[in-house]
């Protein structure tokens, strides 16, 4: 998993390595929806899963998926703490939305 630590990743599921290794393709500036970080329809709820037990935190940036709609969605160190996180990385949030979401979402 390129930089991330092979001591932690020993314990992984084949699908959470994927999703961590996807995620470090999401750079600064940007976000990512659960549903597309899955790459498949229904796993949603297996990304926030994966991302709330990221045992590669802070390292690999899970404050960086977000919900479908543009709303920012879990965080397992608070919603306003994933706000900070994401405007330190130059993007806006308003009302617990990104701002330009469309424009900043991978795809």
């Amino acid at each position: 998993m390129s930089n991330l630590s092979s001591t932690n990743s020993a314990k992984l599921s084949n699908f959470e390595k994927k999703v961590y290794l996807s995620l470090t393709k999401v750079q600064r500036g940007k976000v990512v929806t659960y549903a597309t970080l899955a790459g498949f329809p229904g796993a949603a709820r297996a990304i926030g899963n994966a991302m709330n037990k990221n045992p590669f935190a802070p390292t690999l940036l899970c404050h960086r998926v977000v919900k479908n709609d543009g709303s920012l969605g879990g965080f397992a160190h608070r919603t306003r703490r994933k706000m900070e996180l994401l405007r330190s990385g130059k993007v806006f949030v308003e009302n617990e939305k990104i701002a330009d979401f469309e424009k900043i979402k991978l795809k």
